[in-house]
């Protein structure tokens, strides 16, 4: 069998899992992108038994790696969504003619179709979950020139326990509506692939009754302070620095009260003021010598990069640090520290969220990106990552909202 071409030109298949692929089935390469794929496309030809393996493993990369995430939160989901026979017949009333192909065997075409779909229960025979792949033909290219066609699938997945509608898709910006007979490139013409997939989930939120919150503040908000609370569960402060903090605390409050009484100071501040000087010492006490594995070990992630706005202070924070250094051992992060405590939200999170499996991976940290855009939140994440990876990233937005 080959590798069907959008699989390689778009990079669904990057060169860490091939070369994983491979080494677990002691296969002969050699070091190069070529040499993979033909190694691979070799090995499907030894037998039925290897290419239905392919297909399986190829079929998995296209729903793993480098995504766009993006997600609405639903209410209304403990109803007949929860009957497996009832949601079945809608999706066949609202969806008559899907194949229940693959993206593999499906023959895309200009037109947005729903492929595939599954229907998981629990031990109950109650849904869990229903996973969709829709699927159609884009051109990519450069503006003003022809564009050539690529295939561009995006799953979506409704979590019922969770209550959350989540699309996946590969991050494209040179995408435009395809044309058979015109492959002119124009700006009119492009796709905007996060907008695109939420049309999708929104739709199918329409389908199954669900609801949701569509206003553009109150999901700005209630999405900072999801990551505030992620914020908070990422970058809480080591045992080992609590208690030294903890051991200074009365010569903070001597030296606060010292300095107000010196000063005549408005004792209203005195709080603040005690709070700013104990970050002063967490601060010194964190970015003190070479102790980064300090603020990594006992969290499946770390912080390297904070956006917040404090509306009442009239201040923006934008922290980061070096993707192996945690954000919480640099000075950036306690600078911006009280403001993002005082507002209990944030903008944008950058973290570095540690692999199920990173033998293959140990150079090429897992970096994530958690935000808003428009009316829905989302979640870039920038390398490859595996099933587990991903889940271990929408657990920290469902656990946390």
């Amino acid at each position: 069998m080959n590798i069907p071409n959008f699989m390689d030109k778009d990079d669904y298949l990057q060169n860490p899992i091939m070369r994983r692929f491979l080494k677990e089935r002691d296969l002969e390469f050699v070091e190069n992108r070529a040499d993979y794929i033909k190694a691979i496309e070799d090995y499907a030809e030894a037998g039925e038994e290897q290419t239905k393996e392919i297909r399986n493993w190829l079929l998995k990369c296209a729903k793993e790696g480098s995504k766009d995430i993006c997600y609405r939160k639903i209410y209304g989901t403990d109803g007949w969504q929860r009957n497996p026979m009832l949601v079945e017949t809608k999706i066949k009333e609202v969806f008559p003619d899907c194949p229940m192909k693959n993206i593999l065997d499906y023959r895309n075409t200009g037109t947005r179709n729903m492929i595939e779909y599954h229907i998981i229960t629990n031990e109950e025979e109650d849904v869990v979950k229903i996973e969709f792949t829709f699927s159609q033909l884009f051109l990519y290219g450069e503006t003003g020139k022809e564009g050539d066609a690529t295939v561009f699938p995006v799953f979506i997945e409704i979590y019922l326990d969770d209550g959350f509608v989540i699309s996946r898709g590969k991050a494209k910006s040179t995408l435009y509506q395809y044309d058979e007979d015109n492959r002119m490139l124009f700006n009119e013409w492009k796709v905007d692939t996060m907008d695109h997939a939420v049309g999708i989930i929104d739709e199918l939120i329409d389908i199954f009754g669900f609801e949701t919150e569509k206003d553009k503040k109150t999901i700005k908000l209630q999405n900072s302070k999801m990551l505030y609370n992620v914020y908070n569960q990422f970058s809480f402060t080591p045992e080992e620095v609590v208690e030294q903090v903890e051991l200074e605390k009365d010569v903070v409050t001597d030296f606060v009260n010292r300095i107000f009484s010196d000063l005549q100071l408005n004792v209203r501040n005195k709080e603040k003021a005690i709070l700013d000087t104990e970050i002063f010492v967490e601060k010194f006490i964190s970015i003190n010598g070479n102790n980064e594995e300090l603020f990594k070990e006992g969290r499946p992630a770390y912080l390297i990069k904070v956006s917040a706005d404090d509306e009442i202070e009239l201040t923006k924070i934008d922290t980061m640090s070096d993707k192996k250094v945690p954000l919480q051992c640099t000075e950036a992060f306690f600078d911006s520290k009280k403001s993002v405590i005082k507002s209990k939200k944030c903008k944008r999170l950058n973290l570095i969220f540690k692999r199920t499996d990173d033998l293959y991976q140990k150079s090429n940290p897992l970096v994530v990106q958690l935000g808003t855009i428009k009316n829905y939140g989302y979640a870039k994440i920038m390398q490859y990552a595996e099933e587990a990876d991903i889940q271990n990233v929408l657990q920290a937005i469902f656990g946390n909202y």
